[in-house]
């Protein structure tokens, strides 16, 4: 066995090993709550609560400098991915709701509830994208988007998958990317190229906004008003229908704690800095 072979197998079996003490922890704490996962988009693999009241948001001092250096990063994807005429929100709104998101990505409900897990959580992120990268090869989600390198190929490829079963073609475009789809001799490969790209800071922002993108087609294809919370359900569940939110546990949640996030990510956007730093 190389070292490098050694190093890789000790960074999967801790990754399983977080993996079943968060699951085990939700067990005990959550028996009555096991959504579908849905594999096709970016989601945490984790069980979701019955909605309560609005969290605690939080922001470690860390997600917050990397949210003001990317401050204009985040508003040029979304003057590059919002489409007023579908999503019936201003650029600066559409911002609003790619910085909500990363925010409700960054932790879980389980870190919630249990804020010393916070403090290994950056360690369980970073062992899944080495998961993706290892000679084994994987599809774990990738933060800071949470997104898992097979949604970023649907995006790619303009893929977008239909309620009906359907695969439609549509026009997005990542801007910056320097995947070539036809450079790797294998998917793990492929999905190795993409965990690295969406790794970085600047190009989660853009594939986030790209996927909001699908989702704005998404939603007009299934005839259903857009909202921020259906933009949020599509990124997390790959569903928009208030209906398919409020029957699906896991965007039911998601959509709930990405609200304590809003007045956060809102006064990102406008650049209200002393307001901002003072809801860390």
């Amino acid at each position: 066995m190389t070292y490098r072979t050694y190093v890789v197998r000790i960074y999967l079996l801790a990754l399983i090993l977080i993996y079943v003490l968060r699951q085990g922890v939700a067990l005990a704490t959550e028996p009555a709550a096991l959504p579908t996962i849905n594999l096709r988009h970016g989601s945490r693999q984790s069980l979701a609560r019955t909605p309560g009241p609005s969290i605690d948001p939080y922001i470690r001092p860390d997600m917050a400098r990397r949210m003001l250096q990317l401050r204009t990063t985040i508003l040029a994807a979304a003057y590059r991915h919002n489409l007023p005429a579908l999503s019936g929100m201003s650029n600066q709104e559409f911002a609003a709701v790619i910085v909500t998101i990363l925010y409700n990505e960054n932790f879980g409900w389980l870190e919630d509830d249990i804020a010393p897990l916070r403090a290994v959580t950056p360690l369980y992120q970073d062992l899944q994208r080495r998961a993706n990268e290892s000679r084994m090869g994987g599809n774990f989600s990738v933060w800071p988007a949470n997104l898992r390198p097979s949604v970023a190929l649907e995006i790619l490829r303009h893929e977008l998958p239909l309620a009906c079963g359907r695969v439609e073609s549509v026009p997005v475009r990542v801007e910056g990317s320097q995947i070539d789809l036809d450079a790797y001799a294998s998917q793990d490969d492929l999905y190795a190229a993409i965990t690295q790209e969406i790794s970085r800071d600047d190009m989660a922002v853009e594939y986030l906004a790209a996927n909001l993108e699908r989702g704005l087609y998404r939603a007009a294809a299934d005839g259903v008003p857009v909202s921020w919370r259906t933009l949020a359900a599509w990124h997390n569940q790959g569903i928009m229908s208030p209906q398919a939110i409020q029957q699906n546990p896991a965007a039911r949640d998601y959509v709930r704690r990405a609200t304590a996030y809003l007045p956060a990510a809102r006064a990102l956007v406008r650049h209200k800095s002393s307001g901002y730093m003072g809801m860390i």
